[in-house]
């Protein structure tokens, strides 16, 4: 790579990120950088796009005063893209939102030198974008609740309805299963598919809305190769060594078809009396484009429920029954998940978030950026241990279904890491690999 009048402007470096360093966008050949300075860029753009191409159908919700919130909105986001791309500092966020006194503490503590999208680390200045694209809406009379990637999620859930019947119908031919062993085999199938749902994520392909088409259950077998590091059989000890009486939580990642997933190892859980409750806990804003949302919690349930299929229809009804009675409870309060912090810091930050954690028996951390904050956004030796790499993060007995779209992973065997490096450099950055991780309490 050539480092050109930019780079030396915002103090690039030609490098990857040294082992043991935080992720940054100060090095060019990193995936930070890419996504500061190209792939944030779009996502940004699309939502001017879709604002200015979905007008009319936006006032007629919300009304004729939002047409002037809407030419606000549209300004203010064209301005904080030239912030991005000019390597502005970050400022403080104004208002008085519920977490706004966490952020403005978080950005007057940082460094004067990590105080910028290509100075900062990376976890801090991607969470900040999404942060302060909310605060625009959030500083508008009309548009306040409106969700900019709504359409992108809702498309990507009519895009999977087949993959969803196809899972559900596998899934119903095996809810006699009734051996221990039974059990662990679905058991072993379910959680891949979760994790393998975790591929579909429109903030890695930059807002363009991907969907599910193979047949999840038929993946399974030719994807094995892809899983680099799989405690399955310790998560499986965990969850069925217990009594039955515990509580599993969820800490979501993408809606629609990673949802769905998500729901359907849930319902495997209660169904078989493994786990006497579930709890998802989602983001309370729009974030990192496919994120859940209590909006899209909700609104997938009653997709499912009102579904013209009957099979989905019936699982549908099956789930919101859950809700009803208490198995299934959606936490839909915790700013946490949106903050800039890493988890290692969640028992001094927010001390509530944590002591919810202690009550369940496993966490389930989904996806990537998760996966990220459990790992601080550190570029670890790959050979280096999960348990080691999430320090002294620990509330109760911890897993990670992660495919990899990051450059940083831990639990590699020896010399995995430089044999796939050698067949595509980038391949820490496509997401076809995964690791199914856990750390026992």
């Amino acid at each position: 790579m050539e480092i050109t009048e930019l780079d030396k402007k915002f103090n690039i470096v030609d490098e990857e990120t040294p082992i043991n360093e935080y992720l940054s966008a100060h090095y060019k050949r990193s995936f930070a950088h890419f996504t500061i300075k190209d792939r944030l860029p779009v996502i940004i753009t699309k939502i001017i796009d879709s604002l200015s191409r979905d007008k009319e159908e936006i006032v007629a919700i919300y009304g004729e005063r939002s047409i002037d919130d809407l030419k606000d909105v549209i300004g203010n986001i064209s301005k904080l893209k030239y912030e991005l791309q000019t390597d502005k500092p970050f400022k403080v966020l104004e208002g008085n939102d519920t977490d706004q006194a966490v952020w403005n503490s978080f950005i007057d503590n940082l460094p004067e030198m990590k105080k910028s999208y290509f100075s900062g680390i990376w976890l801090h200045a991607e969470c900040y974008l999404y942060r302060r694209l909310r605060a625009i809406f959030e500083d508008t009379t009309t548009l306040t609740e409106f969700d900019y990637f709504r359409k992108q999620k809702e498309g990507a859930f009519s895009g999977s309805l087949d993959a969803f019947l196809r899972l559900t119908e596998k899934f119903n031919e095996t809810r006699e299963a009734k051996s221990k062993e039974d059990l662990k085999v679905l058991f072993r199938q379910l959680i891949r598919v979760n994790l393998w749902g975790n591929r579909v994520d429109m903030s890695l392909s930059a807002g363009v809305t991907m969907t599910q088409s193979e047949d999840p259950f038929a993946a399974i077998a030719k994807l094995e190769e892809y899983i680099l590091a799989d405690d399955t059989e310790a998560i499986w000890e965990c969850i069925s060594r217990a009594d039955g009486n515990i509580i599993v939580d969820f800490i979501n990642d993408n809606a629609s078809y990673e949802l769905f997933t998500d729901f359907c190892l849930a319902d495997f859980l209660i169904s078989h009396n493994l786990t006497a409750k579930v709890r998802f806990h989602v983001k309370t804003i729009p974030w990192f484009v496919s994120d859940v949302t209590p909006v899209d919690f909700r609104w997938t349930l009653d997709n499912l429920r009102l579904n013209v299929n009957a099979t989905l229809r019936d699982l549908g009804r099956r789930l919101s029954q859950y809700v009803e009675t208490g198995h299934f409870e959606l936490i839909e309060d915790e700013h946490f998940w949106s903050s800039p912090y890493d988890f290692n810091d969640m028992e001094k930050i927010d001390p509530t978030v944590y002591g919810r954690l202690e009550q369940a028996h496993l966490v389930i951390f989904k996806g990537d950026l998760n996966y990220r904050k459990l790992l601080g956004d550190i570029k670890w030796d790959p050979c280096t241990s999960f348990v080691d790499a999430i320090r002294s993060f620990r509330p109760t007995n911890l897993c990670s279904l992660r495919t990899v779209k990051a450059d940083t992973v831990v639990g590699l065997d020896p010399g995995r890491e430089e044999g796939l490096t050698a067949k595509n450099p980038k391949w820490m950055e496509t997401g076809e690999y995964g690791v199914i991780q856990f750390a026992g309490k």
